[in-house]
């Protein structure tokens, strides 16, 4: 039996495909310093990221405006403001539907006790 489908709010799904997402506006000095985490984890893990600006949608700077900088994986919020990298890893690696090559071995390592 497959989980319903949930529909996920206004740009936290990427339109690329890419796993990671960032909502962000121009001149924001803490979507800045998200952006290097997420660039960092990124860079790290092999995933793809859709930087989203929402000053160029209407109903993004309506549901986001005072909450940026947010980061989605999968379609789910994972952080709000601040960007913690070690949480943004776990959440990548939450959500892998297939071990990513560089979290497997350490998955195996864990279970093994």
């Amino acid at each position: 039996m497959t989980p319903p489908e949930r529909s996920a709010e206004p740009g936290l799904v990427s339109s690329s495909g890419a796993r990671i997402v960032l909502l962000e506006r121009p001149g924001c000095h803490l979507c800045e310093e998200a952006a290097g985490v997420v660039s960092r984890v990124a860079a790290l893990t092999g995933e793809e990221v859709e930087r989203v600006n929402i000053e160029a949608d209407d109903e993004l700077a309506r549901r986001w405006s005072i909450e940026i900088p947010v980061v989605a994986v999968d379609g789910e919020v994972v952080a709000v403001y601040r960007v913690n990298e070690e949480e943004l890893k776990a959440a990548l690696v939450r959500g892998l539907r297939r071990p990513h090559p560089l979290f497997g071995a350490a998955a195996r390592i864990f279970r093994r006790g």
